[in-house]
């Protein structure tokens, strides 16, 4: 249990509950996958929200790295890394050549690209404390980004009509 050595026992409380909580959002979903599993298509779903989910995992590891004693990050980001990367791969299994390919180079540029240079900016020229912080605040604004990215589809529609 060193790896959980938590000063505080409400914030090891209370990190449990997130996590619990996280893992029901990483599954909120998955009646839509089988929906693309079962038909065979992704019916004109789009896979951003999952590209910038994946972003997301990726940089709160990241973080928890940098910060240090941060199992309970490192686990359940880890788990969200794992359904991000499940989902996408099942949207391009199912989706249009045109998506599939536009997927690709989305999840490329923004988790190989994006994540390289927020590690490239904070990695070298910030240090301890400064550094926490700085990737925390990146953090954040991509989580952020993770609850308005299906909004994007929202516009998407509004333009339709």
């Amino acid at each position: 249990m060193a790896a959980m050595d938590i000063h505080h026992p409400l914030a090891l409380a209370f990190g449990i509950m997130g996590n619990i909580v996280s893992v029901l959002v990483y599954f909120a979903p998955a009646p839509t996958f089988y929906r693309i599993y079962v038909e065979k298509s992704t019916a004109g779903f789009d896979s951003f929200p999952y590209a910038v989910s994946l972003l997301s995992a990726v940089l709160w590891i990241y973080y928890a790295l940098v910060k240090s004693h941060s199992f309970l990050l490192i686990t359940i980001n880890s788990l969200g890394c794992l359904f991000q990367t499940i989902y996408l791969t099942f949207y391009l299994v199912y989706a249009p050549r045109k998506a599939r390919i536009e997927t690709l180079s989305m999840v490329g540029m923004m988790n190989l690209g994006v994540s390289a240079l927020v590690v490239g900016i904070t990695y070298f020229p910030f240090r301890g404390e400064t550094r926490v912080r700085v990737v925390g605040w990146i953090c954040v604004a991509v989580s952020i980004g993770v609850f308005a990215a299906p909004l994007r589809i929202v516009v998407r529609l509004i333009k339709m009509k």
